[in-house]
């Protein structure tokens, strides 16, 4: 195992193989060893260094989750702009850089990568250091969409997943080609878990936060009302539930809340007002912070030691989307199972991308014995 793999960890994905042996991961819980005796002030920039992937949402849930416990107000100067612009420019990277790689059919996956990489070359959100959201949304209409952004999504609204394949059947580009050559694989359906959503209501948070303080594995294998859920750009507070589950839909998830997220800004519907975040204050030197990111909900858990001349961190939980979508019981170990025939890789590969874990995964094929070891 390389080093980065022995840091980030890795899953296993096991096509075909009963529960709950189907995914089995290495992904090491870091946020407690690395925070412990750290000033408040040196937690947020140590979080967002060990998870970079998703860096900014882990620095800003992390200063709501340590203001709340030290009693103060949970703001950050420009929390929502900075959450839609980071979350924006995390489904570009993961479109434009990992769809080519999992989701390109045989043959022309270099061409793909090749149009991939020229067109993010040329994106506003990732050339430019103040991002211009008129110019990326142009840009997202010319090289990917090849719509007007709002009309894309309102017909994604209508339409569903029969609107995408539509689009991907009859629309230029390599967008909507590899989408269209990747749906034979992904438009199968699944049986889905329940929505994650317990950021609704501040009862259910106190439920959340005394789970995290209480049990120490939580964090590696959450269950929510005693059942596994799953997170994603289709489980947001402020939309509805879309159209019969498949990784087909979860695709079609991600690239309609980029296209939201380059809209002008409008309460619950786009922009800055498309994703939620908040804290909760769980009394003395206790609070809890969530944000909805690229992933799904991360949920953040501190607890303080009173010290002079800052508080230091007593012990920090870190809860991430990874944890529920590739629990050994979820929704993706639950289609994995299901996966036989010669085409399991394939079906496989697009479950992952649809689902997006934040470590590296692999797909074996070959029967293994049951382990005790699970992500």
């Amino acid at each position: 195992m390389s080093l980065v793999d022995a840091l980030s960890g890795v899953l296993h994905v096991r096509p075909g193989q009963p529960l709950p042996h189907n995914i089995v991961g290495s992904r090491p819980d870091w946020a407690e060893t690395l925070t412990r005796g750290r000033p408040v002030s040196a937690a947020p920039a140590v979080l967002a260094s060990a998870f970079s992937l998703c860096g900014h949402a882990h620095r800003l849930c992390a200063q709501l989750a340590l203001q709340a416990a030290a009693g103060q107000e949970a703001r950050v100067i420009d929390a929502p702009s900075i959450l839609q612009q980071e979350t924006l420019r995390e489904h570009l990277r993961r479109i434009g850089l990992d769809w080519v790689r999992h989701l390109g059919a045989a043959g022309r996956q270099e061409q793909l990568a090749a149009e991939s990489a020229a067109s993010l070359q040329a994106c506003p959100a990732l050339t430019r250091a103040h991002d211009d959201l008129g110019a990326t949304r142009d840009w997202l209409q010319a090289q990917w969409l090849a719509m007007p952004a709002e009309d894309w999504l309102h017909h994604w609204q209508q339409g569903g997943t029969a609107w995408l394949a539509e689009w991907a059947g009859t629309t230029a580009g390599w967008l909507p080609n590899l989408l269209a050559s990747a749906r034979v694989h992904a438009d199968v359906a699944t049986v889905p878990s329940a929505r994650l959503l317990v950021h609704a209501e501040p009862s259910a948070l106190q439920v959340l936060a005394d789970q995290l303080r209480d049990e120490a594995s939580f964090t590696r294998r959450p269950r929510w009302q005693g059942a596994c859920a799953e997170t994603g750009p289709w489980a947001r507070l402020n939309d509805e539930p879309g159209d019969a589950a498949s990784p087909w839909q979860r695709l079609g998830a991600r690239l309609a809340e980029l296209a939201r997220l380059t809209l002008p800004d409008e309460p619950g519907r786009a922009g800055a007002g498309w994703l939620r975040h908040g804290a909760l204050p769980l009394g003395a030197c206790e609070g809890l912070a969530w944000v909805e990111m690229a992933r799904g909900l991360l949920v953040h858990y501190a607890q303080l030691e009173p010290a002079v001349p800052e508080p230091r961190v007593a012990r920090y939980r870190v809860l991430a989307p990874t944890e529920w979508n590739f629990h050994p019981e979820g929704a993706v170990a639950q289609a994995l199972q299901n996966l036989t025939g010669d085409d399991a890789e394939a079906r496989a590969v697009a479950l992952m991308a649809a689902y997006d874990p934040c470590v590296r995964f692999d797909v074996e094929l070959q029967p293994h014995p049951p382990e005790t070891t699970h992500a």
